[in-house]
């Protein structure tokens, strides 16, 4: 085929071209405007010896000496304005006595418009749900359930969260969360408070 028989088909190929080059550019401007709707963290911290309001001063509570390590998923199948609600699973070992495990699950909110000089990002979230533990751990859990006479196995579980992110970097966080096992004044296994920690952790957004 001579060269002047051949720029019919190459012309030919770069019309092709024009709109397939159009629809990469379309899918790339899709993928930018694609928010993060899944997460996975990490957070470790201590139980308290305090009720939950105590607790919510990690500063002025006392600290059992049980440490608690955690990791968690989160996924937001629903938005209304900077409001995200998903739900939350989790596992955590808590350490320092009678080790034991807990699980929790629950649904999630977060609220994903404050912003500070266009620099920092302050994303407040809570999570209700319930939590079970392997073992009731020595200290003020078990007080309260002895003194309930109650089972601290399978609670309500509560999650308020505060974290923080640069704008420029939202998909990294890290946060502070209270996380708190109670019976919701003999809702649940006959007990009134239940166990408190308070943690630290980072958080991934995808």
């Amino acid at each position: 085929m001579s060269v002047l028989r051949r720029f019919p088909f190459v012309i030919l190929l770069g019309g092709l071209g024009f709109p397939l080059g159009g629809a990469v550019d379309t899918v790339a401007q899709e993928t930018d405007e694609i928010t993060h709707d899944q997460s996975v963290f990490l957070f470790g911290g201590g139980m308290t010896d305090g009720d939950m309001a105590q607790s919510a001063n990690p500063f002025g509570v006392g600290y059992e000496g049980h440490p608690l390590f955690g990791i968690g998923y989160q996924i937001f199948p629903y938005e209304i304005g900077a409001v995200k609600l998903g739900v939350e699973a989790g596992l955590a070992g808590r350490f320092g006595g009678n080790t034991n495990a807990e699980i929790w699950g629950g649904v999630v909110g977060r609220y994903e418009g404050i912003e500070i000089a266009n620099t920092v990002r302050i994303v407040p979230s809570f999570t209700f749900g319930l939590s079970h533990v392997t073992k009731t751990m020595n200290g003020r859990e078990r007080r309260n359930e002895e003194e309930r006479d109650g089972n601290a196995g399978t609670l309500f579980y509560l999650g308020p969260e505060i974290s923080f992110s640069t704008v420029s970097r939202p998909d990294v966080e890290l946060f502070w969360r209270l996380h708190h096992r109670s019976g919701a004044w003999g809702t649940l296994g006959d007990m009134h408070g239940g166990s408190n920690a308070n943690v630290v952790g980072v958080r991934y957004n995808f």
